[in-house]
């Protein structure tokens, strides 16, 4: 039974990369190609700027005979890096698994179906410590002599630091379970996105003064982990060779994996079947008011959104970083300003483009709002409702691209705006900004609709995959990412016109809008035969 529980999960694991229908077929051989290219990128950026980080403190502590507080910095930091990319895999996995109510109506312990569960999310959790310690190991290969004895035992002190890490982001997957059940998941993980982008962007910003400020005070740094974190300490000398403090470690993390996979064995029932409590709300029939059948499409594409975790986070992540992007403007002018004229004593005068600049920002934040690329695949096995209304076609795309439309342009423009006048752009400049702004998000939404009515996909396992992996989202994203690209090349090509920023804003706006027509013209034609003829 268990080996097929675990194929089971591990075939699931899988199905992202290999098969995403309900059909089982195979993604095609150029787009599988294309992911794992993506996957080993994402994993060589990691991995390089993890090389960078300890290829500066190793010599260091090498250097102080710290190379114990070497490897339990490291360890603590791929621990945290586990527990922060795999807490909100751990909570989806262990308790919100479609196949919950059918295992736990067979005659199966839940102890085995949590244990099944928690496997591939212990190779998940392998792969983020990995990309922390594998480097760590590396770098100071390079700085000093690394025994065979040594070699062996940072490879168990990883799979150590994974149970350890995978017993705290069980722990806390089942707090954010309970938390879930009492507030809106979609803005829950909404906000784990933009506190994980804000925190990674803050690191990213003070990695100089961190690296150097770890380099000049070990001596305290290891006072303080002893007196804090001895199994880190543990772990450290472990990795240097000392096969007792190795032994004391792996036994702490086992017993504190053991500890939480019983504890959690034993709540796993009434966890994985609890059911989010709502407060009922008497309805009012001389309350409701008749609307117009777009509007109810326009509000069932709002409920969809706010009540899809997936949906929200991956769509609407730009929406927010737009108007962060506004407050940040204001907030930090000065600093602005002052970088400006730092480029300008430099002989880089970036004051007189600075609308393009804008533009040009405002226009890859735009690409990060493809909500309508996945709207029609999202519809699933629920398309016949929508085909079943008396509602033309035309105008239940219409009521998609309105929805992106009016979620997406409105906070562009005013953002495109706030910028403008913050960085001391005129009026005109700042016109044109708003316009440019608010014309790339629709023709986002425009070309969105054409790519999810050409790449549509209903009969996705999960919500993720249109979202996600889908065609349609990717392929709107980047094409979305080069339209600023194109006009910045159209620019220069334009450059010995001595056309002024204005004008040339002008003509940019008159090409997105010319664009933006032609599409739903596509959309209000070929769209709608290739909406009749989903199934």
């Amino acid at each position: 039974m268990m080996k097929a529980l675990l194929a089971v999960r591990l075939r699931a694991m899988l199905a992202g990369f290999t098969a995403q229908s309900r059909q089982k077929k195979k993604k095609s051989r150029g787009m599988m190609l294309l992911f794992a290219f993506l996957y080993v990128y994402v994993a060589v950026v990691i991995a390089g700027m993890m090389c960078m980080m300890f290829g500066q403190l190793a010599p260091v502590y090498h250097a102080a005979g710290l190379d114990w507080l070497y490897f339990s910095m490291a360890g603590l930091m791929a621990m945290m890096f586990a527990v922060f990319g795999s807490v909100f895999s751990t909570q989806s996995q262990l308790y919100e698994a479609k196949d919950n109510d059918l295992l736990l109506s067979m005659p199966i312990r839940p102890g085995a179906i949590l244990f099944s569960r928690m496997v591939p999310l212990l190779l998940l959790t392998v792969v983020f410590a990995g990309l922390v310690m594998i480097p760590a190991s590396v770098m100071y290969a390079i700085s000093a002599a690394l025994s065979p004895l040594g070699i062996v035992l940072q490879v168990l002190s990883l799979l150590a630091v994974t149970f350890l890490a995978q017993a705290a982001a069980c722990l806390l997957g089942w707090g954010l379970h309970l938390l879930l059940n009492k507030m809106n998941k979609s803005f829950a993980s909404l906000l784990y996105m933009v506190v994980f982008l804000g925190l990674y962007f803050w690191i990213y910003s003070q990695a100089g003064n961190i690296m150097n400020s770890m380099a000049a005070n070990g001596a305290s740094i290891a006072s303080a982990l002893e007196a804090w974190a001895w199994p880190i300490c543990a772990m450290g000398r472990g990795c240097t060779g000392e096969i007792l403090y190795f032994l004391i470690f792996a036994v702490i993390c086992g017993a504190l994996f053991g500890v939480v996979y019983y504890l959690l064995s034993r709540t796993f029932l009434k966890s994985a079947t609890s059911r989010r409590s709502a407060r009922r709300r008497k309805l009012n029939m001389a309350a409701q008011k008749a609307g117009t059948p777009a509007g109810a499409i326009v509000f069932k594409e709002w409920r969809h959104f706010l009540g899809s975790p997936v949906y929200l986070t991956n769509t609407g992540i730009g929406i927010l970083l737009t108007a962060v992007l506004a407050v940040a403007a204001v907030i930090f002018r000065r600093k602005v300003m002052e970088l400006l004229e730092l480029y300008a004593a430099m002989g880089l005068a970036l004051d007189g483009y600075l609308p393009l600049i804008i533009c040009a920002l405002l226009g890859f934040m735009a690409s990060m709002m493809f909500i309508s690329a996945p709207s029609v695949s999202l519809e699933g096995k629920n398309l016949w409702i929508l085909r079943s209304m008396p509602v033309s076609s035309k105008r239940i795309l219409q009521a998609k691209l309105r929805f992106h439309i009016l979620l997406t342009t409105p906070v562009t423009t005013v953002s495109a705006a706030v910028v403008a006048v913050a960085l001391g752009c005129g009026a005109p400049e700042t016109v044109l900004c708003a316009l440019v702004s608010g014309l790339f998000t629709v023709l986002n939404g425009m070309l969105g609709m054409v790519c999810g009515l050409r790449w549509a996909k209903l009969d996705w396992l999960s919500e993720a995959y249109p979202c996600k992996q889908g065609a349609a989202a990717v392929i709107t994203m980047f094409a979305s990412m080069g339209v600023p690209l194109l006009l910045a090349g159209l620019y220069f090509l334009l450059a010995r016109f001595q056309l002024t920023e204005a004008v040339f804003m002008v003509l940019c706006a008159l090409i997105l809008a010319a664009a933006s027509f032609g599409l739903y013209r596509v959309v209000a034609t070929w769209g709608v035969r290739r909406w009749e003829s989903l199934q």
